[in-house]
């Protein structure tokens, strides 16, 4: 997939869909934001403003955003959130190079939000394997977090061995009898949410598969080589491996509004592959469990100690 549309500069010419997607206008430019702030980030000297989508690309966008204004990645600060790897800390904003809208001052987000010389682009990704995604960094790979609480069962294990896509199945079934929790969490929200498409006048809507065009272009825009890297990819297990016909209904009906207005086809699933973890990949499962937690036991301290408190 490529692009979602490319709006002319020119507000009188219509918009034109690419290839792969179902056109969708967007309203015209116009200074309405108000549910997002501190998603929002724009480099005034490239004349770009990008959404974030979570679990679309975004640690690499964030990356993207920060070579834009010549950051060097190797010059990222230190950053004392919880975050269980490098690339992840490009996620604290307390760090990051580009000021979000919140931070910016009425001229600049005015001029951000309705010029016709600024790119405004997002980064979607196909639903499928955004849902499966989110529940693999929130259940086997990133830090605990308040979404341990929420409705869930637990994981799935054959022999002693983990069954990612049994589990994941199990998952998709509570978070759709629990929709109002689970997507109330940006990593389970419907893009067109968490991308205020109604309130944001789009340039450029991105599928992740067509991300190299997209640094090519801010690579053009910012006179900058802009080549990020890939992020938080995850263990490699694809939707195929782990979809039936039942777990994509329910994908299909909780982010409906993501394959309506994104362009996204629903695609047929019969019977998944096998995903039951040797002993080795269970063992490293557990092992990065542990890691992470004592990840949270070190973060935890530096906080006590930034408020005073003695260790």
């Amino acid at each position: 997939m490529g692009l979602l549309r490319r709006r002319s500069a020119s507000p009188q010419m219509p918009a034109t869909p690419s290839i792969g997607f179902t056109f969708r206008p967007t309203p015209d430019a116009t200074d309405r934001l108000v549910s997002l702030g501190a998603t929002v980030y724009v480099a005034a000297q490239a004349k770009v403003l990008y959404v974030q989508v979570f679990k679309a690309a975004c640690s690499s966008m964030l990356w993207a955003m920060s070579q834009m204004v010549g950051m060097d990645p190797a010059d990222h600060g230190l950053s004392t959130q919880l975050h269980v790897n490098r690339a992840l800390t490009i996620h604290d904003t307390s760090l990051h190079p580009v000021p979000t809208i919140d931070q910016v001052s009425d001229e600049l987000r005015h001029e951000a939000l309705t010029s016709s010389e600024w790119m405004r682009v997002a980064v979607v990704r196909d639903p499928y394997g955004r849902f499966y995604s989110g529940w693999e960094s929130r259940k086997l790979l990133l830090h605990h977090g308040p979404w341990d609480g929420y409705p869930q069962p637990p994981l799935s294990f054959v022999d002693g061995l983990l069954d990612v896509g049994a589990s994941f199945r199990d998952f998709a079934r509570a978070a759709h009898e629990h929709r109002g929790i689970w997507q109330g969490d940006f990593h389970f929200a419907q893009q067109v949410h968490v991308m205020a498409l109604d309130e944001i006048d789009f340039t450029d809507i991105v599928a992740t598969t067509d991300l190299p065009s997209l640094f090519q272009r801010l690579s053009e825009r910012s006179r900058r080589r802009i080549d990020p890297g890939r992020h938080n990819e995850g263990l490699g297990i694809s939707a195929d491996d782990v979809y039936d016909a039942a777990t994509a209904a329910i994908c299909e009906d909780l982010f409906a509004e993501d394959f309506s207005r994104l362009g996204f086809a629903h695609r047929p699933f019969t019977a998944p592959r096998p995903t039951v973890l040797d002993a080795q990949a269970s063992a490293a499962l557990a092992m990065i469990d542990e890691r992470n937690k004592r990840i949270e036991d070190l973060v935890a301290a530096i906080g006590r100690v930034e408020e005073g408190e003695e260790l």
